[in-house]
């Protein structure tokens, strides 16, 4: 497609869709169940240090975001939450197992909401938002995984396990 002699690349939005699912789902999810399923309550909780957040909050702010990404494709427009998640690290001392249900539930709400998402109806922004938020779970998962695998000594290996680029890109073909 040719606008003002400038190339546009035609974007497929059901694959960007897609993508973000199995990305969120079939890569992100399983990370970070495994990884808190390798804590117990202590280390769950445990502030490294005076400034930095525990484990537990860092996942419950990961979760707060998928929510709020839930809502806004649930309810088809976007829903203001009154103000950002910066400062979202709660403490709440449940334990892993019953952390590991709730993210469980809410990737699943999100995919749910997500998978509705009629895509011809949708705008750019979406795109946006869908990209913020795979960017912003990633970063905050390698942060987890870094600091349980520092905690526990355990070394999860996932790229060697199969969760790479390679089998989510092969996943994503034959869906």
């Amino acid at each position: 497609m040719q606008q003002d002699g400038v190339t546009e690349n035609v974007i497929d939005m059901d694959l960007f869709l897609r993508i973000a699912r199995h990305r969120m789902m079939d890569h992100y999810l399983i990370k970070l169940l495994r990884a808190i399923r390798e804590l117990n309550q202590e280390e769950l909780w445990r502030h490294p240090t005076e400034q930095l957040n525990s484990t537990g909050g860092i996942v419950l702010h990961i979760a707060e975001q998928v929510q709020r990404s839930a809502n806004r494709y649930r309810t088809a427009m976007y829903v203001s939450h009154g103000q950002g998640i910066e400062e979202y690290f709660p403490d709440t001392g449940i334990s892993p197992g019953e952390l590991a249900s709730m993210v469980e539930r809410v990737f699943s709400e999100w995919h749910g909401a997500v998978s509705q998402v009629a895509v011809q109806a949708r705008h750019a922004e979406d795109m946006h938002h869908l990209f913020h938020l795979i960017e912003h779970t990633g970063y905050h998962l390698g942060q987890i995984i870094d600091r349980v695998q520092w905690m526990t000594s355990v070394s999860f290996q996932f790229c060697q396990n199969g969760l790479n680029e390679r089998n989510l890109r092969l996943l994503i073909e034959n869906s």
